[in-house]
Formats: C-alpha cells, structure tokens, sequence
C-alpha cells in the first residue's frame, strides 16, 4: 500500500482533519462548536464586525492617502530646497560676473582716460617744443640783426641835457 486512507488522503492529511475538527468541533461537548458551548453569532454582530472591519479599512486607506501626501510635500519642500539652492548658486555666480564685470569697466574706463591725459601732455610737449624752437630762431634771427645793426648803425647825436655824455656810444 502506498500510505492512503482509502479516500485519497495519508495520514497527515488525516490528523489534520481531525486536529480541524477538533478545534472547531462536532457533536455534544466536542470542540468549541457544542451544545454545550453555544456559540452563535446573531446579525446584529456579524453587522458590527463586517462594519469594524470596513471602518478599519478605510482608516487604513486614510492613513495611507495621509502618509503619501506627507512623502510628496516633503518630496516637494526638498525638490523647492533644491531649487532654491540652485537659484542661490546662480544668483551668486551672477553677482560674481557683474562684479567682475564692474571692475573690468573701470579699468578699462582708468585706462583710458590715463591714455587721453598721455596723449593731451604728449601734444603739449610737441607743441611747446616747436615754440621753443620758433622761439631760439626768432632769438637767433633778433640777435644777428642786432648784430649786423650794432656794426653798421650810426652813433645817436649827443644831447648834453638829456645825461647823455659825450663820448658815450648811446
């Protein structure tokens, strides 16, 4: 024989039954189901389980639902954290360039300016040196012809009341 009952059940499948059986029970005293013991549910009851169950549940949906939003505001206060540090840094790097930028200006503008007063004192210089040099041939011009007028000028006449004396050359 290969173990069976006869019914198509072995023997653990058996002491199951029995232990199912057992625990449920049958007949007078056997088991929680009885006569002795009764046992029955009325509808009123069964009515509160089914509607503490249900209550439960939806309890439990709530809770749920509840915790769900609780995860996606806090997704969202981190994703808004996120985005204002990354707004901060842009911000930052921004300010960072203009000043940068500010600074590049000003000397840029330093520089120019510095080169405009080069260029003002350089045209000076030119200008006053060829002055100068209008001004040494004018003074060479003057002096020859003074020169050249000393030699061939006659003397003034001598006036004795004037402090003028004779014999004087002017």
């Amino acid at each position: 024989m290969n173990g069976t009952t006869g019914i198509g059940l072995d023997w653990s499948g058996l002491i199951g039954l029995l232990i199912i059986a057992g625990i449920f029970g049958y007949g007078n005293g056997f088991g929680f189901g009885g006569n002795n013991a009764v046992s029955t549910l009325t509808n009123a009851e069964l009515q509160m389980g089914l509607y503490n169950q249900t209550t439960d549940n939806a309890i439990r949906g709530i809770s749920s639902q509840v915790a769900t939003l609780n995860d996606t505001v806090l997704m969202g206060k981190y994703d808004n954290a996120l985005l204002m540090k990354d707004a901060s840094q842009q911000l930052s790097n921004s300010i960072a360039s203009i000043g940068n930028l500010v600074v590049q200006e000003n000397q840029a503008t330093r520089d120019m300016i510095m080169q405009n007063k080069i260029d003002s004192l350089s045209d000076t210089i030119t200008i006053l040196r060829g002055e100068n040099s209008n001004l040494k041939q004018t003074a060479e011009i003057t002096q020859n012809i003074l020169g050249s007028l000393a030699t061939t000028a006659p003397k003034p006449p001598c006036y004795y009341g004037y402090g003028c004396g004779c014999n004087s050359l002017y």
